[in-house]
């Protein structure tokens, strides 16, 4: 959308890792594996002496008031993370303790007032048995991470498959208007290089937006500190000016993740400044991975059913292979299967040089040039709802969506390919703020910054086809599996 203009490069290149810096709320002391000081934040000194010299903190022990929380830590791998206490004279500290792969971090958090101990979460929920209850429970979790935040508003913001994320939840306190329910946001709104690091952290709290960030030190010749699982991390300026964009001061984002990727993002906004202790944001943390639980096995009981679904469907698909004995006389019976069973509008199958049609399909052109596309990627499937989009140099089709399958084992002396297609649907997309205008040029070009508006935009979408379901892949693959097995069986039939 806006990589024309530089502005998704720009995000991607940061390196948020090695800012250097750290948000004000906190100090950071960075030591080797051995415990010798290697780095400290500037403001080091107004928290523990300010007679003291930095240089004299280097290459030394961990002052003596932190030696408890490292002596007591156990021994962590890299992203692991140990929650402890500590005091000086004047000051008591939270104290996060990471391992980055190279050196241990130190997080020390004043503690000015002592939150509420964190709270008994009740019964145990049980796993959601229906979308519905999946949804009632997510709203659930939004309604209670507001109460105990304190913020002004909750969104949960959903990621979709080509990247972009849907607000599916929002809770706001009384008195906050608009609601975001529904919005999407483009994919560019949250740069892989962030998703990154959203994945390796159990929140990430920015608690006022408008200070300035503290540089951290060590010798002339050290290296930056990798600061990818530490919370204190300075904030992009980019994503500075996209809070202040949307009017937030103090935000606070928890992670949702499955199978390894980021599922869902829960945001929280508060206009003004407002930061929560260490324990605040671990209770924070427990309810939306109690959720994330919950999910992970919804989900699994839902993949579960969709095999037993699929394997009822394609032993109807196996059978008509058997009693025909062969694909093409077969195809009249199973072309109306594979349409219904895929909610597609037409179907083709190609058998070397010969192409089997069903319903509205491509034009033979149209396949080849779909067929190169397949052909480029490294799996056996290839799903698109906008070949306009994928398929530059497409002719002129009706047909908007296909699902490919490659090189199906159905033959021993052909290339055998499925194009399951589907038509043109128009429909409406609701972002929050034009999703084509991401970016501001000011002072004459020379700098970029996020979209300032969020407005509900409502875009007119034309040359896609009904989106294809998260499971599609997972069908196809299966039916290439069933047909593997269709063909064996066929092979010994014949000897």
């Amino acid at each position: 959308m806006a990589t024309q203009n530089g502005f998704i490069d720009q995000c991607e290149q940061e390196q948020l890792h090695l800012s250097g810096a750290i948000q004000p709320h906190g100090v950071l002391i960075v030591t080797n594996l051995q415990g010798l000081v290697s780095h400290v934040s500037m403001n080091i000194v107004e928290w523990l002496d300010e007679h003291i010299q930095i240089e004299h903190l280097l290459d030394q022990p961990l002052p003596a008031f932190i030696q408890e929380v490292y002596a007591n830590a156990p021994a962590l791998n890299e992203g692991e993370r140990h929650v402890g206490q500590c005091n000086t004279k004047q000051q008591e500290f939270d104290v996060v303790v990471s391992h980055n792969g190279q050196q241990l971090v130190f997080e020390l958090y004043p503690v000015e007032v002592h939150a509420d101990p964190m709270p008994i979460l009740g019964e145990a929920i049980s796993v959601p048995d229906s979308q519905q209850a999946l949804e009632e429970q997510c709203q659930q979790l939004v309604d209670s991470l507001l109460e105990l935040s304190g913020f002004d508003r909750v969104l949960y913001y959903r990621f979709m498959p080509e990247g972009d994320g849907e607000v599916s939840a929002d809770a706001r306190v009384p008195g906050v208007e608009g609601s975001y329910l529904g919005l999407r946001f483009p994919a560019s709104d949250i740069p892989q290089v962030a998703r990154q690091l959203y994945l390796k952290n159990p929140w990430r709290s920015i608690p006022d937006a408008l200070t300035e960030p503290v540089s951290i030190v060590g010798h002339a010749q050290s290296s930056i500190p990798n600061l990818s699982w530490v919370d204190l991390r300075s904030v992009s300026p980019i994503h500075l000016e996209y809070m202040a964009n949307m009017g937030v001061r103090a935000a606070i984002s928890l992670p949702i993740t499955q199978a390894g990727e980021l599922d869902a993002l829960i945001s929280c906004h508060s206009a003004v400044a407002r930061q929560l202790t260490v324990s605040q944001l671990q209770a924070m943390s427990a309810l939306s991975e109690a959720f994330n639980l919950r999910l992970r096995d919804f989900k699994a009981r839902r993949r579960l059913q969709v095999l037993d679904g699929m394997q009822r469907h394609f032993d109807q698909a196996k059978s008509v292979l058997m009693r025909h004995g062969e694909l093409e006389s077969a195809w009249p019976e199973l072309s109306h299967w594979l349409i219904e069973t895929f909610a597609a509008d037409g179907v083709v199958l190609q058998v070397g040089s010969d192409y089997y049609y069903a319903g509205e399909v491509l034009s033979a052109r149209g396949v080849e040039v779909v067929a190169e596309v397949a052909r480029s990627e490294t799996s056996s499937v290839w799903i698109s709802d906008c070949l306009r989009r994928d398929c530059i140099n497409l002719p002129l089709s009706e047909i908007a969506g296909v699902a490919v399958v490659s090189d199906l084992p159905l033959d021993h002396h052909h290339a055998v390919n499925l194009y399951l297609c589907r038509l043109e649907h128009l429909y409406e997309v609701t972002w929050g703020g034009n999703p084509d205008k991401p970016v501001d040029y000011r002072d004459g070009n020379s700098a970029i910054a996020p979209r300032r508006s969020f407005e509900a935009w409502v875009e007119q979408r034309v040359g896609y086809s009904r989106p294809w379901a998260a499971s599609t892949r997972m069908y196809l693959l299966k039916l290439r599996a069933i047909l593997q097995q269709a063909q064996t069986f066929t092979w010994k039939a014949d000897e």
